[in-house]
């Protein structure tokens, strides 16, 4: 039977993880929980209360509500993939900086690695975050350290968005008659509405452990893997978009043939441009930001093997969106507390910012951070 570990142990892991980071980098990771709870300092059990500004000590009693939203709590709050999982561990770079309001050389410091920014500064900073996700898989009981999740709403910001596609779609079929293209858009929200209600329902189920026998069309499905994929090699990634742009060809004239079966007849010309927009979108994301990252991953186990892997796939979480992509290593939780751990979490933690400082687009990005938060990541 899986063991699945309890939330002291869990914590226990989390210090270990912060003892490994700061001892390859001199600093500290501050907890950061992604629903609504300030930030932890893991080392000296405290929490930042951001009312008054100061730190104070972790009531132990609330340790689940400011460390975890267990799956035991709302099933259908986590993806089905763990059974439990904590949000964030921001790394900090401080030689990747941007200066904020008046800096004075005296905010910055000189060692063999370049200049960077001191931890007395008294105004915030800017400095380049990763942030790593920690997550315990129900099936086999393995902790996984990975990256960001790349998620399909994540690309909405850069690439055109899925309900505008099916809106340029809808103009089309029409010839352009904006009064018709309205009430065309307007029918295709009540399907879509009433598609989401129905998912949701199966979703419940599904996190129960049953089968996930209906799809919610708007934005995840389409561009959804086949099947869970870990790639180590651009011959593994080649060989997955060669399986998955048959998977998504397949999936897409589904797609079409669901818009057909709710009334709404396209016609060959704007059923050819929903394919092409469709198809750019996925060629967007997942295939490229996907052979970007393992492209990345293979040049830093030239430098130095890793254990680890591109992530090419996932399951719904309550939000009816579908994981694509992120990179993750393994840890056997018999492991914790032992030189092995340390070895490994070192070796992969290393790996995995050393590639994500590379992708400051989705993987890093650069965050503002206020002295009291600062001066204790830095003591």
């Amino acid at each position: 039977m899986t063991r699945i570990l309890a939330i002291p142990e869990r914590i226990k892991l989390f210090k270990e993880i912060n003892r490994v980071h700061k001892a390859m980098y001199g600093w500290k990771m501050i907890y950061e929980n992604a629903w609504d709870v300030d930030w932890i300092d893991i080392e000296n059990d405290i929490r930042f209360d951001s009312y008054h500004k100061k730190w104070i000590p972790l009531d132990k009693s609330d340790a689940e509500k400011y460390y975890f939203y267990d799956k035991s709590r709302d099933i259908t709050l986590l993806k089905g993939l763990f059974a439990w999982e904590a949000y964030h561990f921001p790394h900090l770079n401080p030689y990747k900086y941007y200066p904020y309001g008046k800096s004075v050389e005296e905010d910055f410091v000189s060692d063999s690695l370049g200049k960077r920014v001191g931890p007395d500064v008294d105004h915030p900073v800017k400095c380049l975050e990763t942030t790593f996700d920690v997550h315990q898989r129900k099936q086999d009981g393995k902790i996984w350290i990975s990256s960001y999740w790349l998620y399909h709403t994540d690309f909405y910001a850069t690439v055109a968005e899925f309900g505008n596609d099916i809106y340029e779609t809808l103009s089309e079929a029409v010839g352009g008659d904006e009064r018709i293209s309205e009430e065309l858009q307007k029918k295709y929200e009540d399907v879509v509405w009433a598609n989401g209600q129905g998912f949701k329902k199966v979703l419940e189920s599904y996190f129960r452990g049953g089968q996930l026998n209906a799809k919610h069309w708007e934005g995840g499905y389409l561009f959804a893997a086949s099947k869970e994929r870990r790639i180590k090699t651009l011959e593994q990634f080649e060989e997955a978009c060669d399986e998955e742009e048959k998977h998504f060809s397949n999936t897409l004239e589904e797609f079409i043939e669901w818009f057909r079966d709710n009334g709404f007849r396209l016609g060959g010309k704007a059923e050819e441009g929903l394919r092409r927009r469709m198809r750019s979108s996925y060629a967007f994301n997942p295939r490229l930001i996907a052979e970007r990252w393992c492209k990345l991953l293979v040049e830093e186990d030239k430098t130095e093997p890793s254990d680890v892997y591109l992530w090419w796939g996932g399951e719904p979480n309550r939000d009816s969106c579908y994981a694509l992509l992120t990179l993750f290593f393994e840890v056997d939780p018999d492991d914790i507390g032992t030189s092995r751990f340390d070895e490994r979490v070192s070796r992969n933690l290393r790996a995995i910012i050393n590639i994500t400082e590379k992708d400051d687009t989705w993987l890093s990005s650069f965050r503002l951070y206020e002295p009291i938060v600062w001066r204790a990541i830095f003591s």
